[in-house]
């Protein structure tokens, strides 16, 4: 089922990680993590969809495997893109490297996860690239993503709408999803 995945990142320092865990559990956030996930970003065999702007990637994180598509990203403030992900299984990479998929980029990360009302907030650790606090909305909402971050104090900070393939291949001097 396709939904407007509506998020910003914002880069910290990774010692201030364990203050904004403090200042979620302050707001009664439920924690979840760390968790490793592994994001497997893939070329389509038909069409750059790098240059289309999208996205086709093979998440894999404790034992679940799911695969998503991002569509081309909406102008604004705030990343805001239709995403489709199911579950899948350990089978799906092989499966799509039979039909010509090909694996274009690969991001590690370290994800604590904590869920508010409105938002899902991530604070991650990401190999290569340093520690970022992730603001998605529950409800497709820009404005609760605002808020989150006037609450959690980083509304000042400079946002990112990269992806993190994005930010990764641009320090490798390629392309990214």
């Amino acid at each position: 089922m396709a939904r407007l995945e509506v998020e910003v990142k914002v880069p910290v320092d990774c010692g201030e990680l364990d203050a904004i865990r403090e200042r979620l559990r302050g707001l009664g956030a439920r924690l979840e993590g760390p968790v490793r996930e592994e994001d497997i970003y893939l070329l389509h065999p038909c069409r750059d969809v790098v240059a289309r702007d999208e996205a086709i990637r093979v998440r894999l994180a404790g034992g679940r495997v799911k695969l998503t598509y991002k569509g081309p990203r909406i102008p604004g403030r705030v990343k805001s893109r239709e995403e489709v992900e199911v579950e899948t299984g350990p089978g799906i990479l092989e499966l799509l490297g039979a039909l010509g998929f090909r694996e274009g980029l690969r991001v590690v990360k370290e994800r604590v996860y904590a869920s508010l009302p409105s938002v899902t907030v991530t604070l991650d650790r990401v190999e290569g690239l340093g520690c970022y606090v992730e603001v998605e909305s529950a409800h497709g909402d820009p404005g609760e993503v605002e808020e989150a971050l006037r609450i959690l104090g980083l509304e000042g900070r400079p946002r990112l709408t990269e992806s993190y393939a994005a930010l990764l291949a641009a320090r490798r001097g390629g392309r990214g999803g």
